[in-house]
């Protein structure tokens, strides 16, 4: 067995901890321990770290009770809560119960706030922290998704980050956690990682570390992955469905979609161009957008201006789209289409 998991076909967390990453973003099937091993990484090591939730709304589901405290499932090991402060933040603290059973807190272990809060923080010292976790970084599909979610991510691990580098320090370490709920995330394009995760699902890969220091798991355990079919929901649900794809073939949504085809460009004519990055062509079925340049065509640059030319010159291609009549080489192009014609 792969030293990617344990005996039990669970991640194997020692392993991962010790691999020279800065970034590890973990996609995985529903759970296979993603949340688990992570937190409990957290407290085996006693790393000072930060917990971070998309909104604030899903940080106050969190907090809001002792039930859906996440570092619950570790009792009785570890008695550890969220304990509210004044405003959006809680101390991550160990606690001790008296006998009416009132939780007081005593070593705190970090704090859990929202990726919205500590992006719009500036001057704070984050240099207490080593690690950093984004639970549930890409949202179900029918979830608000914001686009500026990529930009606040940077921005708070940035902030947390500071100048350790510079101090011949080691980088903060950040956790991205994520069902494959979707690939068009604005984290995941902010941080350019979607080519490799797409050459991953090619190529049947698991584990990625790249030259620069980013681990990108996407787990496929077996056994756990057998145990959790003959369970009665997964027994009852339709194997087709995106639900089933995702939370036991660790599918993205859109990895079967009829608008991702490989065709032959030899008789189309060029479009337009943008940014250097995809080539629309036409022919008389429709469109093709991929990533094969041409000279002729008409050029449009990545800068709001560019980007604002092109939807005013070629709105033309939504209705297209809605009719199946556009097609893309790959995910990262469908993605980039659907950002820059507004189209959800």
């Amino acid at each position: 067995m792969s030293d990617l998991y344990d005996s039990y076909g669970w991640l194997n967390f020692d392993y991962i901890d010790n691999l020279p990453f800065w970034l590890c973003l973990i996609l995985g099937a529903r759970q296979v321990g993603k949340t688990y091993g992570t937190l409990l990484t957290m407290l085996k090591n006693n790393y000072y770290h930060i917990l971070l939730r998309r909104t604030t709304k899903e940080l106050e589901t969190i907090s809001a009770s002792p039930d859906l405290n996440p570092y619950k499932v570790y009792e009785p090991d570890y008695h550890v809560g969220l304990f509210r402060q004044a405003g959006k933040l809680c101390r991550i603290c160990d606690y001790v119960t008296d006998e009416e059973g009132k939780a007081t807190p005593s070593d705190q272990r970090g704090i859990a706030t929202s990726l919205a809060e500590i992006a719009h923080i500036r001057g704070f010292n984050g240099a207490a922290f080593s690690n950093m976790i984004l639970d549930e970084a890409v949202p179900e599909k029918g979830v608000i998704m914001r686009k500026t979610e990529g930009e606040s991510f940077l921005n708070a691990y940035v902030t947390i980050n500071g100048n350790r580098e510079l101090e011949g320090k080691k980088p903060l370490r950040a956790w991205l956690l994520s069902n494959t709920n979707r690939i068009d995330s604005p984290i995941l394009e902010s941080l350019n990682l979607m080519d490799d995760i797409l050459y991953m699902r090619r190529k049947g890969k698991e584990e990625l570390l790249t030259d620069k220091g980013v681990l990108i798991l996407q787990p496929q355990s077996t056994k756990i992955l057998d145990a959790r079919g003959k369970t009665a929901l997964m027994q009852q649900i339709e194997e087709r469905s995106d639900f089933y794809g995702m939370a036991m073939k660790n599918e993205f949504s859109y990895d079967a979609s009829p608008y991702i085809k490989t065709m032959s460009i030899k008789n189309m004519q060029p479009c337009w161009c943008y940014d250097d990055q995809v080539y629309c062509w036409s022919y008389s079925g429709g469109f093709y957008i991929n990533r094969a340049p041409f000279k002729k065509g008409e050029r449009y640059d990545g800068s709001r201006t560019g980007r604002e030319r092109l939807y005013l010159e070629w709105n033309v291609l939504k209705p297209y789209y809605y009719s199946g009549m556009v097609s893309f080489s790959d995910l990262k192009v469908l993605t980039l289409f659907k950002k820059i014609f507004g189209i959800d």
